[in-house]
């Protein structure tokens, strides 16, 4: 195994067990519901994924946040000071802030830790198409890759992932800006089932 990190985001949706059986660093997102923010640890540990969801369906409302360029260097700056190059998966540019944050906190630890590897990769995934892609690169680790070189695999493989999916109620697109109130309504009462799909800009 080269002996560097592998960091990503919550929004890669890898379960407590498998993180740790990764050994990769996750640095949650954030979100904001019923005015308190919490933010979106693989345990859980600030809030579960049902009580979350259990808020959603009772009409709650909830806002994200991306991964800020302080978080980063808190998360990154005693992995460097050990000694350990980093390479960073990084959710979607086209849904998040959270790759031009991680650019930014790459840019000035750079300077301050020369001669330490830090890469960020923007993955253009979301959700397990993310997660896969941080497994991949953790086999590839495993196998003995350089930091470069599984930089390099994933930058060549992340448009071979397909995200597909579906909602249950058209009203959460509503609330994020995806479809109109309009839509919303009347697809509602035809129960439609759009089935959405990450394009290769990284968008929904």
């Amino acid at each position: 195994m080269s002996d560097f990190v592998i960091v990503t985001d919550s929004s890669a949706d890898l379960p407590a067990d498998l993180v740790r059986e990764l050994g990769v660093e996750v640095l949650p997102l954030s979100f904001t519901i019923q005015g308190k923010t919490y933010r979106n640890y693989p345990d859980g540990r600030e809030m579960a994924p049902g009580a979350f969801y259990q808020l959603l369906r009772s009409g709650g409302m909830a806002t994200t946040s991306a991964v800020n360029v302080a978080d980063y260097t808190a998360a990154l700056e005693p992995l460097l000071q050990e000694g350990k190059d980093v390479l960073l998966l990084v959710f979607s540019s086209g849904l998040s802030a959270t790759y031009q944050s991680s650019v930014i906190a790459v840019e000035e630890l750079r300077e301050k830790y020369p001669d330490r590897k830090l890469f960020t990769v923007d993955t253009l995934c979301a959700s397990l198409g993310q997660g896969l892609l941080v497994w991949h690169a953790v086999e590839q680790n495993r196998k003995g890759a350089s930091i470069e070189a599984v930089r390099d695999w994933v930058e060549e493989n992340k448009l071979h992932l397909c995200h597909w999916f579906t909602v249950d109620d058209l009203h959460f697109l509503k609330r994020g800006g995806r479809i109109s109130a309009a839509t919303a309504v009347v697809g509602s009462m035809l129960s439609i089932k759009p089935v959405l799909h990450v394009d290769d800009e990284g968008h929904l």
